[in-house]
């Protein structure tokens, strides 16, 4: 009977365990999520192979994605999979070619899981269904000097969940795998930058003008301000919405609060006017007078190619970053005017490079 007992206790304490274990893995939600990359227009990246892992799952980057310059936190290619539900995914693993540089960078980083699983379960409420919806892909953002940026996305938001600094390393064509041999033949990077598809007209003119963007720039483009959008309007008009995007590659519809937010390179404003008509009003900080045609038009926001050159750079980086500032915005609808200003404590400063359209 004793040693009955015994075997009885012993199954039923390895029960237990199976049974905590169990619950425990359940505990462990899983998402639908894809994966994509970005990088900017005038430094376009080749992708040779890369990871997003999970426990159960790995999206995997290989050569087949190709050149990628969709602009800094824009969407590139996504491939799907047949995977439903994946775990939280815990590490990246990324190398690629800069074609300006001539360089290939490598590395491998952990993700913070825990900051990524609050992401996916807090989720966001979709301001224009009321519904709630959560993120679907991991976007990874390739910069010049060996810069990696990890955004989590969904339609209407993105944001930062991680930065990496990668290492730079030697591929040869006889150490590549066969179907990347091709980047490492003579004179690819320089035939891909001469590309009338892949370098624009619009991305020319900056290069030839004004150089290339500093490479520390997508660092400097990650500083957060303590803004809050400010709309000023004429008597029986109201703010129905405020989406922006930032530099550093997050966007959002504007929540009422005053927070650390990035500097903004489009804001869209949703106006009721006292007829209960609704207006547009959107502002992008550019020179480019083309770059509404050329870019916006054909449903591309992308971050300008003169951003790092316009004034609202030098103003933000002159005030006091934790201080909190106002962006205010004048719309006149029936004039279709604009004027924008960041002001902090006493002083205003107004911007002037900036195009707008009222409509």
């Amino acid at each position: 009977m004793g040693i009955n007992k015994l075997k009885i206790l012993i199954f039923f304490i390895i029960g237990s365990f199976s049974l905590v274990s169990c619950q425990n893995k359940k505990m462990e939600e899983k998402y639908s999520w894809l994966g994509t990359v970005s990088a900017p227009q005038e430094y376009p990246m080749e992708v040779y192979q890369g990871s997003i892992i999970a426990d159960d799952f790995t999206y995997s980057f290989d050569a087949i994605w190709g050149t990628q310059n969709t602009g800094w936190g824009n969407t590139g290619a996504t491939m799907n999979v047949s995977t439903q539900k994946m775990d939280i995914p815990n590490t990246l693993e990324f190398t690629w070619y800069s074609l300006v540089e001539k360089k290939f960078y490598t590395g491998k980083w952990p993700l913070d899981k825990t900051k990524i699983e609050k992401l996916f379960k807090e989720g966001f409420t979709d301001k224009d269904t009321g519904k709630k919806e959560t993120y679907t892909t991991f976007k990874v953002g390739l910069a010049p000097k060996g810069k990696i940026v990890l955004w989590i996305n969904a339609p209407g938001v993105q944001k930062e969940i991680g930065n990496f600094q990668a290492h730079d390393t030697i591929i040869t064509k006889e150490k590549a795998y066969e179907n990347a041999q091709y980047m490492l033949e003579d004179g690819y990077a320089d035939d891909r930058l001469k590309s009338d598809f892949l370098i624009t007209p619009e991305i020319k003119n900056r290069i030839t003008e004004s150089g290339y963007p500093d490479p520390s720039v997508y660092e400097m483009y990650r500083k957060k301000y303590l803004w809050k959008p400010v709309i000023e309007l004429p008597q029986g008009y109201q703010v129905k919405k405020i989406f922006f995007m930032a530099a550093n590659g997050e966007y959002d519809t504007y929540d009422g609060s005053t927070k650390e937010r990035a500097i903004p390179y489009y804001l869209s404003i949703s106006i009721i006017g006292p007829d209960h008509k609704e207006w547009g009003a959107n502002i992008f900080f550019t020179k480019n007078e083309s770059y509404y045609t050329e870019n916006v038009l054909k449903g591309n926001n992308v971050l300008p190619v003169d951003f790092d050159l316009n004034d609202i750079n030098q103003v933000f980086g002159g005030i006091d970053q934790k201080k909190e500032a106002d962006f205010i915005i004048k719309v006149v609808p029936e004039s279709k005017k604009m004027i924008v200003s960041i002001k902090q404590g006493e002083k205003t400063y107004e911007l002037k490079d900036f195009i707008s359209k009222i409509y």
